[in-house]
């Protein structure tokens, strides 16, 4: 509502989002601290590895939706499914599950999607 319309006593309401909501998660960038820098030839630890290379991707390393066998896309073809994870994690630098973060599902009328607002 307008400050021009609301009563001069009328209380002003609380927001209804505030900034975590409409950003989400947000680190401070600390250009201060220093990350522990890996050189050539260090080995990754077994999580980070498991991680970056799960073994489906090591066995399709250099393949393209074309050469396997259901034809869908793999992590080297530069594809929504393979840029956009769906690993259920709510950070990049949060190891994910192997599972959708939105588990809960519910079938709807036309009317309650949106909110309750319908299309």
């Amino acid at each position: 509502m307008n400050d021009s319309r609301r009563p001069y006593d009328a209380v002003q309401p609380e927001p209804v989002d505030d900034n975590e909501d409409r950003m989400g998660s947000v680190r401070e960038l600390d250009f201060e601290t220093e990350e522990p820098s890996a050189r050539i030839g260090d080995e990754l630890p077994d999580g980070e590895r498991e991680q970056l290379m799960p073994g489906q991707r090591v066995r399709n390393a250099g393949l393209t939706g074309a050469s396997t066998s259901d034809h869908q896309p793999t992590d080297d073809d530069m594809s929504p499914e393979t840029l956009i994870r769906e690993d259920g994690a709510r950070d990049a630098r949060e190891a994910g599950n192997n599972s959708r973060a939105d588990w809960d599902l519910s079938i709807v009328d036309e009317d309650d999607i949106g909110g309750g607002n319908g299309l």
